[in-house]
Order: structure tokens, then sequence, then C-alpha cells
């Protein structure tokens, strides 16, 4: 614990800096709203002669993307933008010389980020969800074990994204088009984990191609908290999920040293 205190600063800093940039966050968050309210009308008309499809009602549809873009802001990270910013410039090199682990100081500063986003956007949320309540009559109804569950996801999710990108981070030495990686890694980390559509709606070819990838546990907080997930399922995707969370810490350990003189002759 006490190796961590110098991180912590890395951590206020851009809690901080969230409400720098509130007005930014506050557009961002409009747009976001704009576009939940345009999903509404369009599952509305796809349910217009459904009751349930796939396994979902109208209002469990609601509820789920809901939760997707809670814990998605939960689990956000930067990790390839900031890695990209430093590498180019330079300033790699001078985090590489000071006695910090680089990759935690980027952890801590995504953490941060999303504390910060967080606690701007989440009464907003609460206040969405008490719309949505009222409006098409939801009923809540979570058990403490799904909750509970479902939250120690997060923090797995949190590093599994940071290690995703932390590893194709190390690529921008190698390319000049970090921008277009970064678009595409976004739009299949999206596709893959089912917050565009859930997974329950894809094609089973294409689910046995996706159950080979670690993205679908993304969405498991939600579907657990909405009991379309049997809690044995959830305990072993949970397992897989460290799984895959300690791989890529290990793949990236090795890359990033690998990498790691080529960065600092290409910054210095």
């Amino acid at each position: 614990m006490h190796k961590l205190k110098k991180y912590l600063p890395f951590l206020r800093a851009n809690i901080m800096s969230m409400f720098i940039y509130r007005g930014t966050i506050w557009l961002w968050l409009m747009v976001d709203v704009f576009q939940f309210v345009m999903m509404i009308f369009l599952w509305k008309s796809v349910y217009t002669y459904h009751d349930q499809i796939q396994g979902f009602t109208f209002n469990e549809m609601l509820v789920y993307f809901l939760f997707v873009n809670l814990f998605f802001l939960m689990t956000q990270v930067d990790t390839l933008f900031i890695m990209s910013e430093e590498i180019k410039e330079g300033r790699v090199s001078l985090y590489l010389v000071k006695p910090i682990s680089y990759r935690v100081r980027l952890i801590f500063e995504n953490l941060g980020r999303s504390i910060g986003g967080m606690i701007l956007v989440i009464p907003i949320i609460i206040i969405t969800g008490f719309i949505l309540t009222l409006v098409f009559n939801i009923l809540w109804s979570i058990s403490w074990i799904n909750l509970l569950l479902a939250l120690s996801f997060i923090p797995f999710i949190f590093l599994l994204m940071h290690e995703f990108y932390f590893l194709f981070g190390t690529l921008v030495i190698y390319t000049s088009n970090e921008f277009g990686l970064a678009i595409f890694l976004n739009v299949l980390v999206q596709i893959s984990s089912g917050q565009i559509i859930p997974l329950a709606f894809y094609p089973h070819w294409m689910l046995n191609i996706l159950a080979y990838m670690p993205f679908r546990f993304i969405t498991y907080p939600s579907l657990i908290l909405l009991g379309k997930i049997p809690l044995s399922e959830a305990f072993i995707g949970l397992l897989v999920l460290v799984i895959w969370v300690v791989g890529l810490t290990l793949i990236n350990h090795i890359v990033f040293r690998f990498s790691l003189k080529k960065m600092v002759v290409f910054g210095g």
C-alpha cells in the first residue's frame, strides 16, 4: 500500500482535470443523452409487435443499455491516446527515468478520469433511470448477490481495457496512424462486447468467434443485474476474465520491455 501512495497525485490530478474540462464533458453527455433517446424510439418500434425478443422485454432492453452506459463510464480508459502523445512528444522518457512504474501510473491516471467522470455523470444517469421508471413503469428487482457479483467484474474489466489498449499503445512506435487504430479498436470492442446490440441477437457463428475473445465480459455486469446469466456461469466468467487480465499483463510486460529502447530513442 505504501508503494501505491506515490501514484495518488496522478489520481487526484486526473480527477480534477475532469472538472476543469467539465464543459466538454457536459457536451459529450448531451450527445449521449440524445443517442439514448433515439435508441428508445428505435427499440420501441422494434417491439411494436413483440412482447419479447431474444429473451429481452422492451423494459429490460432499456435497463440493459442504461447499465451498459454506466459501466462503460466506469471502465473506459484513454491508455492508447496517452501513450501515443507521450511517445510522439518524447515525454515518455521523462516518466521512464522516474522511480515509478509507467504502466501503474497510467492505471491511476485512467482511474482518476473515470472517478471524475462518474462524479459528474452518475447524477444524470440516476435521473434518467428515475424518468424511465415513471414513463415505462419499470420494476427494479436486483438481488444483493447479483449486485455484488456484477460489481466484482468492474475492476477486472477496467484492467482488461487498460492492458488491451496498452498492448496496442506500444505499437505506436511502429505506426503513424494511431488515430485510425484507436477507432478500429473501439468499434471492435463495442461490437464484440454487446454495447451496441446485445450478443443474444448475434448469429451463432459470430458468437462462436466472440467466445475466443474477452470482450463479452464487458456486458456481463448488465446481464447479471437483469438475471440473464446464471450465477454459476457468472462465476466462471469472472474467473476467465481474471485469467485474461493476467495473461495480457504478462504479454505487455514482455512487449513493453522489448519496445522500451525503441520508444526512448524515438522520443529522444
